[in-house]
């Protein structure tokens, strides 16, 4: 008959966490590899138009939903507000974005400029090819059925953040 383990037992045991468990298992670091080499993908696709993937996907989220702050675009991005603000000051330095008040507080609105709005409009179809390449080489079922997942799994995490 077997024996039960004891509860300190249980927990030693899950505190004892070799790197190779570590390595196995790591949700952050499985999804930061991931993460670069996607970006990798996408970067070399843009390379072209001087936008980098999270330029372009910062004007894509400002053209499909204008923010009313700098924090609200950080929450839709699931970003740091510092690392967003400060690429949304190269985007406006480079005049691609412009900023305006809201009238919502001290809030400012971000919009595309006219060069803002001509370089996206050359960037997204080689967002479009870098996005088929993709997912021709991970499958577009296999895709969309994980970014269905990564989209509920975000939201997961964001509610206990």
């Amino acid at each position: 008959m077997s024996q039960v383990p004891m509860m300190s037992e249980y927990l030693a045991d899950r505190h004892n966490k070799t790197p190779l468990d570590v390595a196995k298992t790591c949700a952050a670091l499985y999804s930061r590899v991931f993460s670069r080499l996607v970006t990798r993908h996408y970067n070399n696709s843009l390379s072209k138009t001087g936008l980098r993937i999270t330029q372009f996907s910062i004007l894509t989220a400002i053209k499909l939903s204008p923010p009313n702050s700098i924090n609200e675009l950080a929450e839709l991005l699931g970003m740091e507000r510092t690392s967003l603000q400060r690429t949304v000051e190269k985007l406006i330095a480079k005049g691609l974005l412009q900023s305006q008040p809201t009238g919502h507080k001290r809030s400012l609105g971000l919009s595309l400029t006219a060069k803002g709005e001509e370089i996206y409009e050359q960037a997204l179809p080689k967002w479009e090819v870098a996005h088929e390449e993709f997912t021709n080489l991970v499958g577009a079922d296999d895709w969309a059925e994980t970014a269905e997942k990564l989209r509920r799994y975000s939201g997961k995490l964001q509610s206990t953040l």
